[in-house]
């Protein structure tokens, strides 16, 4: 992951262009949502921040962050809602840029049957951004979180978290870049993913695991939370990456995993995910639009008591999808997958339909 993103920022240091300016907007979201025909039951995620820049240098805008579980008798989930101010801060240089953020909102968490608890919470954070290309910048931050006490009614330290993902800027020079690109991508390109592998159905089943303390609901590629209270730390790796074989044809490798650790425990919970597949794009005449049909192999598993495997799953699936490119480098994804799911300890092996969404790279 280092080489690669190294790699990026020294191809494109010489092309790149401040998108810190006054009318933009930003624009980071992922989820999908699941849904079992043999359980009857969904599991809706999305993760989502939207900016605009009211002047430049400075942002404001709202986060959402959610995921449920939702069949007959059994509903519950939990949202995060907030809004957020950015200032960058430019040292002399058109593509790096410094940022300080302060975060505050509301957490919920829902159980059929039961009084919805919310929290109030307040996230100031400080971080670092690097323009690779007109309206794409990757992001390095680091960040603390208070919360409400639901017995005092005050906010405590809750949360000390280090992220790495990216965000995508909207503005008039992404928009010429993208008009006077000739070659959006070919054979021997690369595009990234985050938040597309870890199936749906597994991340349920560690939901009552982590409980409903999160508060870094965001599309990051690497998060790693050191928590308050009862928690110990929450490390998650997520990201998938894909290798144009020819103009048309990606072979990509999802790679996600999630560590949770407990205070004044030994062990460990470990989830992980390796999804390789087959991605094959259909050109239009609007090169901004882009159809693609595809065939993935999950295999994922979990360990209760550290790093290795206790139980597996594998999953089956194929399907497809569109991209409708924001910028030069910078695509909106919404696709669909079926496929049948297996895990090694249980006979039943459940159809399943899933529909993601979120944003892709390409380089």
């Amino acid at each position: 992951m280092r080489i690669l993103i190294i790699t990026i920022l020294f191809f494109y240091s010489q092309f790149v262009f401040s998108q810190i300016e006054k009318g933009s907007w930003l624009v980071d979201f992922n989820g999908k949502t699941l849904y079992d025909y043999e359980v009857d039951y969904s599991f809706p995620q999305l993760y989502l921040t939207l900016g605009y820049l009211p002047k430049d240098f400075l942002a404001v805008g709202v986060k959402y962050g959610g995921k449920g579980f939702f069949t007959d008798g059994r509903n519950r989930g939990t949202s995060l809602y907030s809004i957020f101010g950015r200032y960058y801060i430019n040292p002399s240089s058109e593509n790096f840029h410094f940022f300080g953020q302060l975060e505050g909102g509301v957490l919920a968490e829902y159980l059929e049957d039961a009084e919805t608890l919310s929290r109030w919470y307040f996230a100031p954070s400080a971080g670092m951004s690097y323009e690779v290309s007109p309206g794409l910048g990757f992001e390095i931050g680091l960040g603390v979180s208070f919360m409400e006490n639901l017995n005092t009614g005050q906010l405590r330290y809750e949360n000390l978290s280090f992220t790495l993902g990216w965000m995508a800027t909207i503005s008039e020079r992404s928009k010429e870049a993208l008009e006077e690109t000739e070659r959006l991508f070919g054979r021997g390109s690369i595009t990234l993913s985050a938040g597309s592998t870890l199936n749906n159905s597994f991340n349920e089943g560690l939901g009552n695991t982590l409980g409903f303390t999160e508060t870094e609901l965001k599309a990051d590629a690497i998060n790693i939370s050191n928590s308050s209270g009862e928690r110990g730390s929450v490390s998650k790796f997520d990201i998938g990456v894909g290798f144009f074989l020819s103009d048309r044809t990606v072979f990509n490798i999802g790679l996600g995993i999630v560590n949770f650790s407990e205070m004044g425990v030994s062990n460990a919970t470990t989830v992980f995910a390796i999804a390789p597949g087959l991605r094959y794009y259909i050109l239009l005449r609007s090169e901004r639009l882009l159809l693609f049909a595809q065939g993935n192999y999950e295999f994922g598993g979990i360990n209760l008591s550290g790093f290795g495997t206790e139980t597996t799953y594998q999953f089956y699936s194929g399907g497809a999808g569109v991209n409708y490119l924001i910028g030069p480098s910078v695509a909106l994804e919404l696709g669909t997958d079926f496929g049948r799911l297996s895990w090694d300890d249980i006979d039943e092996k459940p159809y399943v339909f899933n529909v993601f969404y979120g944003i892709r790279l390409f380089f």
